[in-house]
C-alpha cells in the first residue's frame, strides 16, 4: 500500500511539472530577407530564415527593414521603426480560408493580402483605426497620434469610432487619430513607406518561390507596383484595381473613348443614258411608239 501512495505521488509530480512547461508557439511564417536590424521581443535579431511564431513582436530600427512571408503567402514587409505583432493566424490550406490579425504600433509596415484576404479576414489593427484587407495591399503609417493606411491594390476596409468605409481606388487613404475618419488622395498624412515603387511587389503569390520577398526581389524590377496590380515575371503589373471609394471620395472616372470615325460620302448619282439606240431610231422612223421599259415597239 505505501508503495503505491508513493507511485501515484511520482505520477502526480510528474504531470505538474509538464502541464507548467509551455507549449512551443506555433510557426506561421519566416523572414525572407532583413536589413539593418529587426528584432524579435525576448530573442534579439532575426535573421533571414527564422521562422515567425503567433505572437511574435517585432521591431525596426530608425533604417530597419525586413519580409515576413506566412503559410497562407500573405506577406509583411516592415519598415522604419515598425512594431508590428502577429496576435491571430488562422489557416486552412484545404479550404484556403482562416483569419490574420496583425497588431501595428508605430512605425511603416505594407501588408501584402494571401489567400486568407481573398475569402477570409486580414485585418491591421493600430492604436487609431482598424484596416481589413480584400486580396489587396496596403501601406500602413502609425505615429504617435494618428493611424493612416493607403491602398495599394484590391480593397481596404477603414474602421475608427463606429464609422467604416471601403476604398477601391489605389492611391487613396484613410486616417485617423481615433476621433473619426478622414479619406482622400494619398500625400500629407505624415510618413511615407522607404522607397515604395521599387519596395512594391507581391510577397507571396506572384512569382515561384517568393521572389518578391527575397533579398534580390526587395529592389527587382519584377516586383515592382506603379499601378496597384500585382506583378508578374515580365516586370509589368497585371489586374490594377480601379474604383472609388463607397461612402467616401469618389475616384478618378475613366477617360471617355474616342468619337467613332465619319461615315463615308454617298456615290455620285448615276446619270442616265438619255441617247436612243437603233431600235428605238428604226421604231420611230417606222411610226411606232418606242417603250423603253419593255424595250418594245408598239403601232397604234
Amino acid at each position: 500500500m505505501p508503495r503505491t501512495i508513493v507511485t501515484l505521488a511520482l505520477l502526480t509530480a510528474a504531470q505538474i511539472a509538464l502541464a507548467a512547461v509551455p507549449a512551443a508557439a506555433q510557426t506561421v511564417g519566416t523572414m525572407t530577407a532583413e536589413r539593418a536590424t529587426v528584432t524579435k521581443q525576448g530573442a534579439g535579431r532575426v535573421r533571414a530564415g527564422d521562422g515567425i511564431a503567433l505572437g511574435d513582436r517585432l521591431r525596426s530600427n530608425a533604417t530597419g527593414q525586413g519580409m515576413i512571408v506566412f503559410d497562407d503567402e500573405s506577406s509583411a514587409r516592415l519598415g522604419p521603426n515598425a512594431d508590428l505583432t502577429i496576435d491571430a493566424f488562422v489557416y486552412d490550406p484545404q479550404r484556403r480560408n482562416g483569419t490574420v490579425r496583425f497588431i501595428q504600433r508605430d512605425g511603416v509596415a505594407r501588408i501584402f493580402g494571401g489567400q486568407i484576404s481573398k475569402r477570409g479576414r486580414s485585418e491591421v489593427r493600430t492604436p487609431h483605426i482598424v484596416l481589413g484587407l480584400r486580396g489587396g495591399i496596403a501601406d500602413i503609417v502609425v505615429g504617435a497620434t494618428t493611424s493612416t493606411g493607403t491602398l495599394v491594390g484590391g480593397v481596404m476596409t477603414c474602421e475608427s469610432e463606429g464609422i467604416r468605409r471601403t476604398i477601391t481606388n489605389p492611391g487613396f487613404s484613410c486616417s485617423s487619430d481615433g476621433s473619426g475618419l478622414r479619406i482622400g488622395p494619398a500625400g500629407g498624412t505624415g510618413g511615407t513607406f522607404v522607397d515604395p515603387v521599387t519596395g512594391g511587389g507581391d510577397g507571396g503569390t506572384g512569382l515561384p518561390r517568393a521572389h518578391c520577398a527575397t533579398e534580390a526581389g526587395m529592389n527587382s524590377a519584377a516586383c515592382r507596383s506603379r499601378d496597384g496590380g500585382l506583378p508578374t515575371p515580365n516586370g509589368g503589373t497585371q489586374g490594377g484595381a480601379s474604383g472609388g471609394i463607397a461612402g467616401g471620395s469618389p475616384g478618378s472616372p475613366p477617360p471617355e473613348p474616342p468619337p467613332p470615325p465619319p461615315p463615308p460620302p454617298p456615290p455620285p448619282p448615276q446619270t442616265p443614258n438619255t441617247t436612243p439606240t437603233a431600235a428605238e431610231t428604226n421604231c420611230v422612223a417606222q411610226g411606232g411608239v418606242w417603250n423603253p421599259t419593255l424595250g418594245s415597239c408598239t403601232f397604234v
